[in-house]
């Protein structure tokens, strides 16, 4: 009746063999290659060594309190700037 299901020693080995074949070719292709890895790794070292060399918050804040002190200064010098401009336009008067 199952006659047909028989199979030698011959047609097993070859339908392990086509599944390995397969099991393998899709591992492959979905795994990735020693290159794509090495491209990977590049830039996350390049990525870390951007992040290293940027400035943290507390740089940021204190670059951000100098600048704020700086525009005052400029502002005492325009002041006096002005002084001396209209003190000059009134003299000649």
């Amino acid at each position: 009746m199952f006659d047909f299901l028989k199979l030698g020693f011959a047609e097993v080995q070859w339908i392990v063999l086509t599944a390995l074949g397969i099991y393998a070719w899709v591992i492959n292709k979905h795994s990735a290659s020693a290159k794509e890895l090495l491209e990977l790794h590049v830039r996350v070292v390049e990525l870390e060594h951007a992040v290293r060399d940027m400035p943290s918050k507390v740089d940021i804040v204190k670059l951000q309190g100098d600048i704020h002190s700086v525009n005052q200064q400029i502002e005492v010098v325009q002041r006096g700037v002005t002084r001396i401009e209209n003190y000059f336009l009134e003299s000649k008067k």
